[in-house]
Formats: C-alpha cells, sequence, structure tokens
C-alpha cells in the first residue's frame, strides 16, 4: 500500500513533481500559500492542508520544496510547522537547494520527535519536472533512503545516494557551481562578441560546434527566462544564481576550501 504524502511548496518544481506521485497513486495532501495551485492538485485528488502541522497529521512523508534555509526552518519547525503535527515514524524529505548546517538542524529537531529526515536535492529544471526525469542527489541513512525511493523513482530519473545527511545538498551546491560560473561566463562571451560587432546568434552557432560548447551555452535562453530576461542581447544576468552562489561558499567557509573564482562571482552579483 502507497504511504501517505504531503507535498509543501507547489512551485514550477513542486508541483509537477506533486502530480507525478498523484498518477503514480501516492494518496496526496498539499500545501502552497498560492491557492490556485493547491486547487489545480485537489482537482487531481489532493487534500488540500491548512498549515504544514495539518499536512504533517495526514501524511506518513512529508516533502518539502520550499525556496530557501528561512522557509525550510519555518515550515517544519515553527510553532505550527511539520513536527507540530508529524507522528513518530514519519519520515522528512528536503528537496529545496538549502544549507547542510539546515538539513542538520533539521535533523537534530526531527530526532526528538523520532521522526527521521533525508535531503534530496534535485536537478533538472521544470521541463524535466513535468517528465518525471528530475536528477535527485541524496544524503541520509540507508533505511530512510530506501523508504523514500519509491517517491524518488517517480519524479526522477537518475538517482543518487551521496551518503550522509546533508551529502545530497554538497553535491547539489557543487553541480551548481559548475553550471551558474559557467551561464556567468557565457553570458559575458556573448556580450564580447555583440560589442565587437559578431551577431550573437552566429556566435552561438560557431560555439555549439567548437570547444565553447556547454550545457549553458545550449540553455542561455531558458536562463536568461529563468532571471526575467528575454531575447537576444539580454546582459543583465549578473545576480542570476546568487543564492546559489552564496550557499556554496558558505559551504566552502565551513570546510575550509578556497573558493577564489567562485567568491569573485558572488562579489560580483552581490554588487549587481
Amino acid at each position: 500500500m502507497r504511504e501517505r504524502v504531503g507535498f509543501i511548496g507547489l512551485g514550477n518544481m513542486g508541483a509537477p513533481m506533486a502530480r507525478n506521485l498523484i498518477r503514480a497513486g501516492f494518496p496526496m495532501t498539499v500545501l502552497d500559500i498560492d491557492t490556485d495551485r493547491t486547487a489545480e492538485l485537489e482537482a487531481l485528488g489532493a487534500r488540500p492542508a491548512s498549515s504544514p502541522r495539518d499536512l504533517a497529521g495526514h501524511s506518513d512523508v512529508i516533502c518539502s520544496v520550499v525556496m530557501d534555509d528561512r522557509q525550510t526552518l519555518e515550515v517544519l519547525l515553527g510553532d505550527d510547522g511539520v513536527l507540530a503535527g508529524a507522528a513518530p515514524g514519519s519520515l522528512i524529505v528536503l528537496h529545496s537547494t538549502i544549507g547542510v548546517a539546515t538539513c542538520r538542524q533539521v535533523a537534530t529537531a526531527a530526532a526528538a520527535e523520532q521522526v527521521a529526515v533525508v535531503d534530496a536535492a534535485v536537478s533538472g529544471a521544470a521541463e524535466r519536472s513535468e517528465a518525471g526525469t528530475l536528477s535527485l542527489m541524496v544524503g541520509g541513512d540507508d533505511a530512510d533512503v530506501a523508504r523514500a525511493m519509491p517517491l524518488f523513482e517517480v519524479v526522477g530519473s537518475e538517482i543518487f545516494h551521496m551518503g550522509a545527511l546533508g551529502m545530497g545538498q554538497a553535491t547539489k551546491q557543487c553541480n551548481n557551481l559548475m553550471s551558474l560560473a559557467n551561464i556567468h561566463v557565457v553570458e559575458e562571451a556573448l556580450r564580447l562578441a555583440r560589442e565587437l560587432g559578431i551577431d550573437e546568434g552566429r556566435m552561438r552557432e560557431v560555439a555549439a560546434a567548437s570547444t565553447g560548447d556547454s550545457w549553458a551555452l545550449r540553455n542561455i535562453d531558458q536562463m536568461r527566462s529563468i532571471a526575467g530576461i528575454h531575447g537576444a542581447g539580454a546582459d543583465r544576468m549578473g545576480t542570476f544564481g546568487r543564492k546559489d552562489l552564496a550557499l556554496v561558499c558558505r559551504l566552502a567557509a565551513e570546510s575550509g576550501a578556497p573558493l577564489p573564482i567562485t567568491g569573485f562571482i558572488l562579489e560580483q552579483a552581490e554588487r549587481a
């Protein structure tokens, strides 16, 4: 029998994940500040929750896909949060991109209530979320990860168990660093090409057939769209990914690993 799933956060990533789980037969309770998004899932058979506490009371596994560390702590540890309503033996799955320290803070609080936690950061953007082909980077005890695996296999096609709790987030942040640094370099190179009188479309065609090819180059239009920038010649990507760059710099500081290039990119993003 399918476990009851609670899903908090129905944004561009979360809503498709929740829809796919409903279609796979998981009993679902959902919560989002946007009532239109909640209503859409309710039409598919989900139960709307009035609060994180209410959602937890009707769920065996609670998935969180909220914006950041602050929202994660609020919906999970707040007075009306998940842990206020979760039964012993429940499992929390942290899908948001958040700090490793935040994962451990949640896990410490959850352990006191006999609730388990795994982190399962996702990558692939909204299109792959819709298709159920996300990449998941997972951290947590083997038994807890195995329990969550039926959910992961619905929302993702590439699932990597990276070790103990927090290692999924650590892996995601290293991946984000590679991607974001490349995106900023691609945007700068295209700006230089335009200033030199090279048509951007032509420059992209050449780079795609040469050593300048990359995921960032092939998806720069999508990244511009996410940043709210549209059309060839966009050159206002300076702040793109600032939150994720800050997370990876914090992680590097905690581990003692120097990241001079990343620090420079974050400094420029903060100035922008």
